[in-house]
């Protein structure tokens, strides 16, 4: 009676596994097939990334953190520069302005590592940190990432002050002030808390701000959507 059970098991398996081999492999959804082409092209960052930023989760190399930190940076700044050019030929090749690829593809792009930064500090509870990153990060572009060019440019390059190409500078500094005034008030009139729905709330802030800095720079009208002749 074992040996028939046993026989019988096999038999059945062969069954299954034949049954398998005739069977059409399924097909793949189209979001699977995008996934996995993105991750064949990630492959070289990621090579090079393994290949030289120490791994922090590894205890063994928690040590070279200093290292991490440089090499991180480095990629950092690797990676905005091939967004800056891109943008740069996308504007030659199509003629799309600079300032709304600003607006839109080189603001995104520099600011994927501030957003995933805030959102694996605020997994683990530091909310305190995710907001000081997300405040930090805008107050670093202005302070640092602008005067340290600057500084190299008027002292050991050009010896003095040289011109800069700008205009309509002061609605878009009221524009940032504007738009950061929703952060400030949510966290002070919420007992220095940030609700679930303030996420939607900033969203919003954000594509309010978008529609109106793409209308100004489309129109030329600094006013937008108000009639440049009142201006």
């Amino acid at each position: 009676a074992v040996s028939d059970a046993w026989m019988g098991a096999i038999h059945q398996a062969l069954k299954e596994q034949r049954r398998r081999d005739v069977e059409a492999p399924k097909a793949k959804s189209c979001v699977a097939l995008m996934m996995e082409w993105a991750e064949w092209l990630q492959f070289p960052v990621k090579f090079f990334i393994k290949l030289t930023v120490p791994d922090m989760d590894n205890p063994k190399l928690q040590h070279l953190y200093p290292v991490s930190f440089v090499m991180s940076m480095f990629w950092l700044a690797v990676f905005a520069y091939c967004v800056v050019a891109a943008c740069d030929g996308i504007h030659e090749d199509f003629g799309i302005s600079v300032t709304v690829l600003g607006f839109t593809v080189a603001a995104a792009g520099t600011s994927f590592p501030n957003v995933f930064s805030g959102m694996v500090v605020a997994k683990q509870g530091k909310t305190s940190m995710a907001i000081a990153n997300a405040l930090g990060a805008n107050v670093q572009n202005v302070f640092l990432a602008l005067a340290v060019p600057w500084t190299i440019q008027t002292w050991a390059i050009r010896g003095g002050p040289f011109p800069m190409v700008v205009s309509d500078l002061l609605p878009a500094v009221m524009e940032c002030m504007i738009t950061l005034m929703p952060v400030v008030l949510v966290y002070v009139c919420c007992s220095s808390s940030m609700p679930r729905w303030s996420g939607a709330l900033f969203l919003l802030t954000y594509v309010v701000y978008l529609v109106f800095a793409l209308g100004q720079q489309i129109t030329q009208c600094v006013m937008w959507p108000l009639p440049c002749s009142a201006a």
